[in-house]
């Protein structure tokens, strides 16, 4: 809808500056013509305009002009009548594709042509004066400077395409051999979804993949901006792709994807879906296409395994117990199952929400313990994989000490030597010496007992000033008994830790707790 009101004085003054200029050639009205550009319609505009121009000062002729003739001219009689009569003209704007524009009526014309004349020191504007010729089967190009018309042939000058590739709203690289311009992850062969622009024309193309796409820009408008001919669509094709490398077979839903539908590419090329918006539209058409295709589907990082699990495990590179949880769920999957990345976190972290029973009872029997690690994953989301192995260390240690003698009475001394032993059965010497130092205590018989085993592990030297010299030498003497224990197989535990305490003088140390049934 244009809106009408009053041009302020810079307006005018406008106005009066530019019809000066117009007052003396018509040639800021004309495009610069290529070789193959037909001449005859241009001919024949440039003598209606120079026959305005040679009335430039005779009123009620420019008057008349301003009613009859080529639409371009009409406008130009009107300016220039403006020009002898100055008078504050209201102003009319009204809105195009990328912005509005204003004019004011000075002729019985049409708007564009007004705009054209009014304006045609921006090439843009004089560029809406011949829009209706480009509908007729003309090519027209405006860069900043000059308006360009190359006639039947799309190609644009040079000028125009080293504005355009300047002016890109991405950081792209041309690719020489292949004709085209893209993003560093598609340069790279990532194998990420894509929005293309085609540039026929311009004997190349124009490639965004979805990590880069932005919600507020526009490729294909920032492209075509400028330029005009008979089908915009054929001058700059718009498509869209999956990029996948399917390995699923040709029954695989991917082995045959539809292209971008016609409904989106109409809403981007009319500007109501941005770069972004148009991908995540293809994107969602094609996932409910292999939805509906009831068949399941694996894809990981850009590659689709159909209903492989163990390749499409053997990509996310899983430890043990990731490949665990996730064969657990997966076996039975039904319908696809992507993860952009191949990361076995990723395929966790995605399954999490709707499967996290399954995934932690595969590694935690005890349903208590489950639930913990489940609650506490809530908290922490993107820690998952961390908590599944720490989930599994805790499961092996207990499996590990399950296999122990378990004892229902033990002395201080046996107590403590019990707790040494387990932590070397769990953690190694690291565990070992911790424990020791941690829960050393200062008087009694376990000091004697813990030089010992920092002997056994060979870890005295950085300790051994905690200890008396007699302390050092009762834990020399049970050296070889400590060794024993720490290495013993399960069935000899019991009768090793008997020894080393026996040695060390705790006679009546404790009793095996009964069995269980």
């Amino acid at each position: 809808m244009a809106r009408i009101h009053k041009a302020s004085g810079v307006r005018e003054h406008d106005l009066i500056a530019r019809a000066k200029v117009l007052r003396g050639s018509v040639d800021p009205l004309l495009p610069r013509l290529g070789p193959d550009c037909p001449r005859d319609r241009f001919d024949r505009r440039r003598e209606e305009l120079e026959e305005v121009r040679a009335a430039r000062d005779d009123d009620r002729r420019l008057e008349r002009l301003s009613r009859w003739g080529d639409p371009l001219a009409r406008a130009y009689a009107g300016l220039l009548k403006y020009y002898l009569d100055p008078k504050n003209p209201s102003v009319v704007t009204f809105s195009l594709p990328n912005g509005e524009v204003s004019y004011a009526p000075f002729a019985r014309t049409d708007r564009e042509a007004e705009v054209a004349v009014q304006q045609s020191d921006h090439p843009d504007r004089l560029l809406i004066g011949y829009l209706d010729w480009a509908r007729k089967g003309l090519h027209f190009f405006a860069t900043r400077k000059i308006l360009f018309c190359s006639g039947l042939n799309a190609d644009p000058p040079p000028e125009f395409r080293a504005e355009k590739v300047a002016e890109l709203p991405y950081r792209l690289t041309e690719n020489l051999a292949q004709h085209r311009f893209e993003c560093v992850h598609l340069q790279s062969g990532e194998p990420r979804p894509f929005l293309e622009v085609g540039w026929p024309g311009g004997t190349t193309r124009f490639r965004v993949c979805r990590r880069c796409v932005k919600g507020d820009r526009h490729l294909l408008a920032s492209l075509s901006d400028g330029a005009a001919g008979p089908d915009p669509s054929s001058d700059f094709p718009v498509a869209a792709e999956l990029n996948v490398r399917c390995r699923g077979g040709a029954d695989c839903a991917h082995a045959s994807l539809p292209p971008l539908s016609k409904g989106s590419r109409r809403d981007y090329e009319l500007g109501r879906l941005a770069d972004e918006g148009l991908l995540d539209a293809f994107v969602a058409e094609v996932a409910r296409r292999v939805e509906r295709s009831g068949r399941t589907t694996l894809i990981a990082g850009g590659d689709c395994y159909g209903s492989a699990v163990g390749p499409f495990l053997d990509a996310l590179s899983p430890t043990p117990v990731e490949r665990r949880a996730l064969e657990a769920v997966l076996t039975a999957w039904e319908g696809p199952f992507e993860v952009d990345e191949a990361s076995a976190s990723r395929a966790l972290e995605k399954l999490w929400t709707d499967h996290a029973e399954t995934i932690v009872r595969t590694i935690v029997p005890d349903p208590e313990e489950a639930r913990r690690l489940i609650d506490e994953s809530r908290a922490s989301p993107g820690r998952i994989a961390e908590l599944l192995k720490r989930a599994e260390r805790s499961s092996e240690e207990r499996e590990l000490l399950g296999t122990l003698p378990r004892y229902s009475r033990l002395a201080a001394e046996a107590a403590w030597v019990d707790r040494v032993a387990r932590a070397f059965r769990t953690h190694q010497e690291a565990g070992a010496e911790r424990t020791i130092v941690q829960t050393l205590p200062n008087v009694g018989k376990e000091r004697g007992l813990a030089f010992a085993f920092l002997l056994a592990l060979g870890r005295d030297g950085a300790h051994a000033w905690q200890f008396s010299p007699t302390e050092r030498e009762f834990g020399a003497s049970l050296k070889g008994h400590a060794h024993e224990l720490l290495t013993a197989p399960a069935s000899r535990y019991h009768d090793a830790l008997d020894r080393l305490l026996q040695a060390a003088g705790v006679a009546d140390w404790g009793q095996s707790a009964p069995e269980t049934a």
